[in-house]
């Protein structure tokens, strides 16, 4: 069940997280959440709605509206590979009309090996 939490105890936790960052710089939040064991979420609305400044991920740069994050699988592996936004292993796109030729050599290689592959699973199927 929720804890609701008088307002001399937000006024205090505000005053004690503005004292710890005047003093130290940031961390204030952080301090308060394992001062009193509260959950930050809290915190950081009784900051917001006091008015409070708080030194933190100022850098951090929000996503467009209407543009989905990736999610957490997608970015590893793209990090792991390199190349942001890319599997691993994955070839480049085709870059314009003149590799085209390539392209379609590419695309009958692909098709030969999908029907030596399907012709293998029907010779496994049939041993079954």
């Amino acid at each position: 069940m929720a804890t609701r939490y008088d307002q001399k105890t937000k006024d205090e936790v505000i005053a004690f997280i503005q004292k710890h960052n005047e003093e130290k710089g940031r961390g204030g939040q952080s301090a308060a959440v394992k001062k009193w064991d509260l959950n930050p979420v809290t915190v950081k609305s009784w900051l917001s709605k006091a008015g409070v400044e708080t030194p933190g991920r100022g850098g951090k740069k929000k996503r467009k509206a209407g543009k989905p994050g990736r999610p957490a699988k997608a970015a590893k592996a793209a990090k792991a590979a390199g190349k942001p936004g890319r599997k691993p292993g994955r070839k480049p796109a085709v870059a314009g009309a003149g590799d085209l030729a390539s392209t379609l050599n590419r695309m009958v290689a692909i098709r030969s090996e999908i029907a030596a592959l399907e012709a293998e699973y029907a010779k496994l199927k049939d041993k079954l």
